[in-house]
């Protein structure tokens, strides 16, 4: 089933999804260089986005695993010096990067810092920070357990490396018996 999202906030700005409520359709405003109104399915495994790309309404899927991690950024707005919080999904070409939460008050850093790792955790993606200056960094070092993560490499035991394989193992071993000694001298034919 997939929710609406239902975006209760005064402003058109704000948006603030629940990460244990997927699947969720909204809209949200890109911050591309074709800004403009997408409408986002986003789920688990992957997300769907329908936004215009020249002037044509294009259609976009993306598994889940392609996108770099659930970032977070704060800004100051110049015009009202307010403090605004957005945690996105980032994706490496920044066109495809989507809000997941963007608000003037977010409440304290408690609330900022649950949501981020929620999404982190429902998404299986890593943490990012985007500093001041555009950098990104990730939070933590190493992937988040989740679906996202690579399977580890199975590796023999030495002590079970030289056995027996399970077939063989019902078969008795044959012993080496005597073969016995041939005597005798080299006869070689000569024309």
């Amino acid at each position: 089933m997939v929710r609406q999202a239902a975006n209760t906030n005064a402003t058109l700005r704000d948006l603030r999804l629940d990460p244990f409520s997927l699947p969720v359709r909204y809209s949200a405003r890109l911050t591309a260089p074709s800004a403009g109104v997408a409408a986002v399915w986003l789920d688990r495994d992957r997300v769907v986005v329908r936004r215009p790309i020249g002037g044509v309404e294009a259609t976009l899927a993306c598994p889940i695993r392609m996108f770099r991690g659930v970032a977070v950024r704060m800004t100051v707005d110049p015009a009202t010096e307010a403090l605004r919080t957005e945690i996105e999904l980032m994706h490496a070409d920044s066109a495809m990067s989507l809000p997941l939460a963007s608000v003037e008050d977010l409440g304290d850093a408690e609330d900022v810092a649950a949501d981020w790792q929620a999404w982190g955790k429902a998404l299986g993606l890593p943490l990012l920070i985007v500093d001041h200056d555009g950098s990104v960094r990730e939070a933590a070092p190493g992937p988040i357990s989740g679906p996202a993560s690579a399977p580890r490499s199975r590796r023999a035991l030495a002590t079970v490396k030289r056995r027996r394989p399970r077939f063989l193992k019902r078969r008795k071993m044959g012993t080496m018996a005597d073969a016995g000694r041939v005597d005798g001298r080299e006869i070689i034919a000569r024309d």
